[in-house]
């Protein structure tokens, strides 16, 4: 077990994963783990009679005051961390449901501890690690969106354009960003300043091409001219167009189609590596 005192700050960040309203744990499994480690559940403000009733406090702050009621009582912080070693337990997600609760609760709370020099483990056991001194240097070591994309060989001028977007998981504007930053690409090597579909087939127009990308000799590299330029048009057909035409709230779109979007866009931009400008065009 680890021995490490936290403060009241990095006490209350570690509340906010555990008992996060919409990702967090239950306020019976918060009380169920608060039972196994001997931890005192104490008053959360909750009362009901016939006329009326209290909500009372909020899970994070009840969560909070368990917390500090024992710290006060034992002068340790002991129970605390065997706390997070219950609630982050594997067995306890072994249900397919709950794996979306695990990887919340592991990544958000590996980003707080870190910065206090503790890391927990797959296992769900806590241990010393390095201490992280900026929230840049969280995300490198903590990330698991950034290990998706360094997973899939995720193209950097994707990365470029939409990064900060991804990390802080804003799926609507990292795939209308990258898609825009896949126009942007075509018009660095052409030239042109126009945009979308109307770019694409002036770039790769085969009578009077801006962009060098095979001979075009053959049927076959025609045929991949051809289906590269279709390629780009489906992209802004399929991704652009909708999420600039459509609000935002309207536009669902998860992680997992997210990465499938950029994978596709990181496709294009490798078939783009190929290309260069026509060198008689001006």
């Amino acid at each position: 077990m680890v021995s490490k005192a936290l403060n009241e700050q990095q006490l209350k960040a570690i509340c906010s994963v555990l008992a996060d309203t919409n990702e967090g744990l239950t306020k019976k499994e918060i009380s169920n783990i608060l039972l196994q480690c001997k931890i005192k559940l104490v008053d959360d403000g909750y009362s009901r009679n016939d006329y009326s009733y209290t909500i009372g406090l909020n899970k994070r702050d009840w969560l909070y005051n368990c917390f500090v009621n024992e710290i006060n009582k034992s002068e340790s912080f002991e129970k605390i961390f065997l706390f997070i070693e219950k609630a982050m337990d594997p067995v306890l997600y072994t249900n397919e449901g709950k794996r979306k609760k695990y990887n919340y609760l592991f990544e958000e709370l590996n980003k707080v501890l870190i910065l206090f020099g503790l890391s927990l483990t797959k296992e769900g056991k806590l241990g010393y690690t390095e201490k992280a001194k900026t929230l840049d240097e969280v995300d490198r070591r903590v990330n698991s969106l950034k290990k998706h994309l360094y997973n899939r060989a995720i193209h950097h001028e994707v990365t470029k354009y939409c990064i900060k977007d991804y990390l802080r998981k804003d799926y609507y504007d990292t795939v209308f960003e990258a898609a825009k930053g896949l126009a942007e690409r075509v018009r660095t090597i052409t030239g042109l300043s126009d945009d979308g579909v109307e770019l694409f087939q002036t770039a790769f127009s085969t009578k009077d091409p801006y962009i060098f990308f095979n001979k075009l000799s053959t049927k076959s590299e025609v045929s991949e001219f051809n289906g590269l330029k279709k390629l780009l048009e489906a992209i802004f057909q399929l991704v652009r167009n909708p999420a600039a035409h459509t609000p935002k709230v309207n536009w669902k779109i998860d992680e997992t189609k997210a990465l499938d979007i950029l994978t596709v866009i990181s496709f294009a931009h490798k078939y783009l590596d190929e290309c260069h400008k026509m060198p008689y065009k001006k």
